[in-house]
């Protein structure tokens, strides 16, 4: 078994013929189709500017975000998820959202995070400098 390709479904390693043909056409079916979700990392030629906190599309000011680290049970097998919350500018808690996903859905997820701080943050210093 240790020779057997990592199973794209349960990370585990095992034969690649364990289902029949329709259910395999099946199952790729929907991870293609969960995957056309995957949107790339883009970077707009201006930023984008901020709302005002008075104005009716504005949801809430994160002023503290909490990110918890989890496992769920996916048809017996664990999947990594994340589940992110936190307080409001005024006092309010923020709803817990849950992330989930195989491992590699979470490590584009940490990488999309990433660019789009380094991208803010190197905007905002151009911004200030002009």
């Amino acid at each position: 078994m240790g020779g057997e390709p990592k199973c794209h479904y349960c990370t585990d390693r095992h034969s690649t013929r364990f289902l029949c043909n329709p259910a395999k056409k099946v199952l790729d079916a929907m991870v293609a189709r969960g995957m056309s979700f995957n949107m790339p990392t883009l970077e707009f030629p201006e930023p984008i500017s901020m709302p005002r906190a008075d104005l009716p599309d504005v949801d809430v000011l994160a002023v503290q975000i909490v990110v918890m680290g989890a496992v769920i049970d996916v048809a017996g097998v664990a999947r990594p998820a994340l589940v992110f919350t936190g307080q409001s500018a005024h006092g309010g808690s923020l709803p817990r959202v849950l992330y989930a996903g195989e491992d590699d859905d979470l490590t584009r997820l940490s990488t999309l995070v990433s660019d789009m701080t380094t991208l803010a943050i190197d905007t905002a210093a151009r911004a200030r400098e002009s």
